[in-house]
């Protein structure tokens, strides 16, 4: 495995930048050109593995074919006694949005909306060339800096699915991190470019609420979770968000598929038309709000089993007055026949203490 201070082809490695579940990102300097790059370096036990290899090297062929500031860009993939790497422009000034999170905690609903708004115009550019990202998450969105401005890099097409190619993963093996894993994907059905609009809509979730929408420990659950159960809308956990933002949100992570915003064009114009109208002189943020436990977004599937309805029962002031009646009649006459009772057995004392006198 390739350290720092060596050499892969005409890049140095200067500095690790950090490490994933495939391969180490370091700061490397090209050489011939001079330049700072970040070159992402294939594990070793990876690289023997030809289905990871053909799998790093569709990753860079995908993101090579692109061509958008929404996406991070891919300057030259490298082989090298074994070794492979994918070598992309270096983002000097910005982190991952998985970092910021960290660091700042729930994000501004309207930031959030800009932020969105960016990475789901480099995911429609992806889609306009066939790939599919398959593992947007926050890790995977670079936010870069100009000043004050801010914008979003797509970035790590590393399990990408050419649309209409051939599958690189194993039958049953679902990929992608599972608190981001869109419904089809949990089932491994067939996925197409709406899956990544969902795991936009999880990001984006976070973002505002501070937490993925379902945080359950174990696979089996998230993943029953995501099929499914239906998150809780913000508003409900008691923070203020735009109604259209809301709204968006919904669409997002619906589980039908079809119910999902049409594209990330789509979404991404939506996005940007909320944001116009909610900057206009006369918005002002929403205050927090009162948290009503009842409150969540749309369900999109029928529960998974019927629950069988019981039979009508009689409720209401009416019932209560009649069943009351029925008691106090049934306790007089209980009354009057222990009455009676006694009564008799006083007469018969009286009687028989008569004849004994006699």
């Amino acid at each position: 495995m390739k350290r720092v201070g060596d050499r892969l082809g005409k890049y140095q490695l200067e500095r690790a930048l950090g490490e994933g579940g495939a391969g180490a990102v370091f700061l490397a300097r090209d050489l011939q050109l001079g330049r700072p790059v970040a070159l992402k370096l294939l594990h070793e036990h990876f690289a023997q593995d030809e289905g990871m290899a053909a799998r790093f090297k569709v990753e860079a062929e995908a993101m090579a074919r692109m061509n958008h500031p929404n996406v991070a860009t891919v300057h030259d993939l490298v082989s090298d006694g074994g070794d492979w790497a994918i070598v992309m422009e270096l983002v000097e000034n910005g982190e991952s949005l998985a970092t910021l999170l960290q660091r700042e905690g729930r994000l501004d609903p309207l930031r959030v909306m800009r932020l969105g708004a960016d990475a789901a115009a480099g995911l429609a550019h992806a889609h306009g060339k066939g790939i599919i990202h398959r593992d947007v998450k926050p890790a995977n969105l670079l936010v870069t800096r100009d000043g004050q401005d801010e914008r979003v890099k797509v970035t790590d097409f590393g399990i990408a699915r050419l649309i209409g190619g051939h599958a690189r993963t194993q039958r049953n093996v679902t990929l992608g991190t599972l608190y981001y894993l869109s419904p089809e994907q949990a089932q491994s059905s067939h996925v197409d470019a709406r899956a990544d609009l969902y795991s936009l809509g999880i990001s984006l979730y976070e973002c505002v609420v501070g937490h993925v929408p379902f945080r359950y420990p174990s696979a089996p659950q998230l993943l029953h979770a995501h099929v499914y159960e239906t998150p809780a809308a913000p508003t409900s956990l008691g923070i203020a968000v735009p109604p259209s933002f809301e709204a968006l949100l919904g669409q997002l992570l619906s589980k039908n598929p079809n119910d999902r915003p049409g594209s990330a064009d789509e979404l991404s114009r939506s996005l940007n038309a909320a944001l116009r109208d909610l900057q206009a002189p006369t918005y002002t943020t929403p205050s927090p709000v009162t948290p009503s436990p009842g409150t969540s977004f749309p369900a999109s599937l029928p529960p998974t089993r019927e629950v069988a309805s019981l039979a009508p029962e009689i409720h209401g002031p009416a019932a209560d007055r009649a069943h009351l009646d029925r008691e106090t009649r049934q306790g007089l006459w209980i009354s009057a026949g222990v009455v009676l009772f006694a009564s008799t057995i006083c007469a018969l004392g009286v009687i028989l203490s008569c004849l004994v006198t006699r």
